[in-house]
């Protein structure tokens, strides 16, 4: 665990300390949400630039974007299509990537009819407003 580090501090003439303070290593924000997340367990095609199309298995889904659990190596930012059963291939760039799970944005959103069938061929959760 890093270390907390802290900047100068002083005192004014009213009695307020002023300073700065920071910690060591990353807080990441918390990742704002476009839509609401469905869970299903959902396989696909995901293909990155330059390479062959790989099977994923999607963990949830929204108009807005996907998590999968992969072994592939995705790095945020990576350009990636996937190609949900049914579908032709949608494009979508890494959010995130943390241990085999990746969270990805679609370029453009899905239509929610075809989330909403998506899931219903899963099996899935059918309430996703």
């Amino acid at each position: 665990m890093d270390a907390l580090r802290s900047g100068p501090v002083t005192e004014d003439l009213s009695g307020a300390i002023q300073g700065e303070l920071s910690f060591g290593g990353s807080l990441a924000p918390p990742r704002p949400r476009n839509a609401n997340r469905v869970p299903v367990a959902v396989r696909a095609g995901l293909r990155q630039r330059g390479a062959s199309a790989v099977t994923v298995q999607i963990l949830d889904l929204s108009t807005h974007g996907f998590r999968i659990d992969t072994h592939l190596s995705l790095e945020p930012g990576n350009q990636v299509w996937l190609r949900l059963p049914g579908l032709e291939a949608t494009p979508a760039h890494v959010a995130w990537v943390e241990g085999h799970c990746a969270g990805c944005a679609f370029d453009r959103p899905l239509h929610p009819a075809v989330l909403s069938m998506i899931v219903t061929r899963s099996g899935g959760a059918q309430s996703f407003s």
